[in-house]
């Protein structure tokens, strides 16, 4: 199946197709997959550079060599990157230019992110900077990189102090999701996915959510039909927002919902022993108790979330840091003007409400959670 990306902005000329099928990469007659390149509009004559990680190139390199030779593509190189959110910084970011460079590569040529969020922000982003600008293609491997990281154009590296605080948008000429893929990841890894898939339906979709409640545990199980399924809602409710805010101008910010806190989690964390996901299902609960507590949704919408992130094998409560280490962290949050941050809160399920926020009330409202954690 196919979704359309056609940002306002952009126009109908930086439009691309996200591709969502079974054995794209390694299932597939020659024909259909050739098909499915020259529908994207991609050169296959053009020099390509995957970019990819050490397990994903020990699982799928070979095969992902014979995909491309298949298309008919013969000019291609892999560059190895360590597995990682600390991957996701200057120091690779400037080894992928060195070997765009060693390569002679043009404008015209490929950038092709093969790997999880963290390959797709990086790969994204050197594409965007290597000649103010190279063609760029996501193949998403993992089930959050195709929810939510492939789609959309953001892309960057951490900083030691924040997370995505250098980055740019840049949209690629193509997303090729290949459910057969997410077979090989462990449990810890789907549930990590299915967190930014829960986004979509507490914040925007009331019947996703419900869909989600009744067949998570056929989705945790590797249910082809039920992850296609979930993938092509996810996407599509992104698409969406993406073609009307490219920018995050404004109603793209919906996409943050547990992100502020989440990403503070991350950095407290310093991206270590956390998952992003496992930060964001924390932070979506903070968000729905913070609504709770500022009177837009009630006590069933916010166990409705708590629960089925808890069901999902994901962590719900806020870790041990302090107050003033959560709004330090949150204080660098891209989402920051006059002091104040734009927070997505919820009124019920599948509709959300921006609010900008004082920190003094987020420490408030920290400090009365942590008190109640308190034996």
């Amino acid at each position: 199946m196919k979704i359309r990306v056609e940002p306002e902005s952009s126009g109908k000329k930086d439009g691309y197709d996200i591709i969502i099928d079974a054995g794209i990469i390694g299932g597939n007659p020659a024909g259909k997959t050739v098909s499915l390149l020259n529908s994207a509009g991609i050169n296959l004559k053009a020099g390509f550079l995957a970019v990819t990680t050490k397990t994903v190139h020990g699982l799928y390199g070979d095969k992902f060599s014979a995909f491309l030779k298949k298309c008919g593509i013969e000019n291609f190189d892999f560059i190895v990157l360590p597995d990682g959110e600390s991957t996701k910084s200057l120091k690779y970011l400037s080894d992928i230019h060195d070997r765009l460079i060693d390569k002679r590569m043009e404008r015209s040529d490929y950038i092709i992110a093969f790997g999880g969020g963290v390959i797709g922000d990086l790969a994204g982003f050197a594409a965007a900077t290597y000649l103010r600008g190279i063609n760029f293609i996501q193949v998403p491997t993992t089930l959050l990189a195709d929810v939510d990281s492939s789609v959309g154009g953001k892309t960057g590296i951490d900083h030691p102090k924040g997370k995505n605080l250098i980055g740019s948008f840049y949209q690629p000429k193509a997303v090729l999701i290949d459910v057969d893929m997410l077979k090989t990841l462990d449990k810890r890894e789907l549930a990590n996915g299915f967190a930014e898939v829960i986004k979509y339906g507490a914040a925007l979709d009331a019947d996703f959510f419900k869909y989600l409640e009744s067949n998570y545990k056929k989705i945790l199980t590797y249910d082809e039909e039920s992850l296609i399924h979930i993938i092509e809602r996810s996407c599509s409710i992104k698409a969406d927002i993406v073609n009307k805010d490219e920018k995050e101008s404004g109603l793209r910010s919906v996409l943050n919902f547990g992100h502020s806190l989440g990403h503070a989690v991350e950095t407290l964390y310093n991206y270590e022993n956390i998952k992003h996901g496992e930060a964001i299902a924390v932070g979506m609960v903070f968000a729905a108790k913070l609504s709770k507590h500022l009177g837009l949704c009630g006590e069933e919408d916010v166990n409705r979330i708590k629960n089925l992130i808890i069901n999902s094998g994901l962590p719900a409560d806020i870790p041990d840091f302090t107050p003033e280490q959560y709004i330090n962290a949150m204080k660098l949050d891209k989402k920051v003007a006059d002091k104040q941050i734009k927070f997505v809160l919820i009124k019920r399920i599948g509709t959300f409400e921006f609010k900008m926020l004082d920190f003094g009330l987020i420490y408030d409202y920290l400090t009365k959670l942590t008190k109640l954690k308190t034996p």
